[in-house]
């Protein structure tokens, strides 16, 4: 299958195009900058270049779009709440458009958890309202409405992947995993504010990865969104623990206060995604942060 992976230099971005090259896939990616990687295999080309974009369609051959670029998270640009709402919605719409007139067999949206806004609900499910409480989250609501009325309307086959906390290699926006292992090779203490209730849900982007390839491969989608998390809860008492379990020498402390992105979420159903793409997570925090760490002590530092 030829695939088309916006967003080609980001987190997610990264790890789609290994993935996919490593099931045999071939991979056009595109961002808008290399972030100074060299990296010979990635188009530069902006989202509104929409020209370029339809190009590479074409040319390429493309026969399923992976939608992984614009604003990624609730904090960036937040002062910014147009551009937001215009780089997020209006690449959404043109892209959606791009698999109607070419035909393009599937086109998958990366969307966040942060859609539910704060909830009550014990399990979260995909059938559950959204209040969406920053522009970022408005932006996935509205992209996710377009991916199903785009189903609807024309009959394309397209769905959204609400991501839980996403973490690993080249993660470039505030985490506190990446931050804890960066402290780690220089020998400081990581500060962590937070409330010592509050649950997290961190997600492995290798299980990202082999969500989205489960989507693309997936016979047919029933239904026009997903969850993707980890199938775990936790306190980031016990986030620390799994730090300092795999990090040598790592020092945590926990202080007062409370997350960036503080909408409660208690936990996610991930049925429809094991119903109908077969996918279940594979990777607890414990063995993809272990993973993450060895990958950055190999390279000597945490790749961005």
């Amino acid at each position: 299958m030829k695939v088309l992976v916006t967003g080609g230099a980001g987190l997610v971005g990264m790890a789609l195009r290994r993935h996919l090259q490593a099931a045999g896939h071939s991979v056009l990616a595109t961002d808008i900058t290399d972030f100074s990687r060299h990296d010979p295999d990635l188009f530069l080309a902006d989202l509104n270049d929409h020209a370029r974009l339809e190009q590479m369609v074409v040319e390429g051959e493309v026969q399923a779009i992976v939608h992984a670029g614009g604003i990624s998270g609730p904090l960036m640009q937040r002062e910014f709440p147009r551009s937001v709402m215009r780089i997020n919605v209006d690449s959404t719409v043109f892209l959606l458009d791009l698999a109607r007139r070419h035909r393009i067999g599937r086109l998958m949206l990366m969307s966040s958890h942060v859609v539910y806004g704060h909830s009550d609900k014990v399990v979260v499910s995909e059938e559950d309202a959204v209040h969406p409480g920053t522009t970022y989250a408005a932006s996935k609501v509205a992209g996710e409405a377009l991916v199903e009325s785009f189903a609807r309307e024309f009959g394309i086959s397209a769905a959204a992947l609400r991501l839980t906390r996403v973490y690993g290699p080249h993660r470039r926006a505030n985490c506190y995993l990446r931050q804890a292992i960066e402290d780690s090779f220089v020998g400081r203490t990581t500060i962590i504010p937070c409330d010592p209730s509050f649950p997290y849900h961190f997600l492995s982007v290798e299980d990202v990865a082999g969500a989205t390839l489960a989507a693309l491969a997936a016979e047919k989608l029933d239904h026009s969104t997903y969850n993707v998390g980890s199938g775990e809860v936790l306190t980031m008492d016990a986030v620390r623990n799994i730090i300092l379990a795999v990090v040598p020498g790592a020092r945590i402390e926990l202080v007062e206060g409370r997350d960036p992105a503080p909408e409660v979420q208690n936990d996610f159903s991930l049925r429809r995604m094991a119903e109908d793409a077969g996918w279940r997570p594979q990777y607890p925090l414990s063995a993809g942060f272990a993973n993450y760490y060895r990958r950055a002590l190999a390279d000597g530092k945490v790749m961005q």
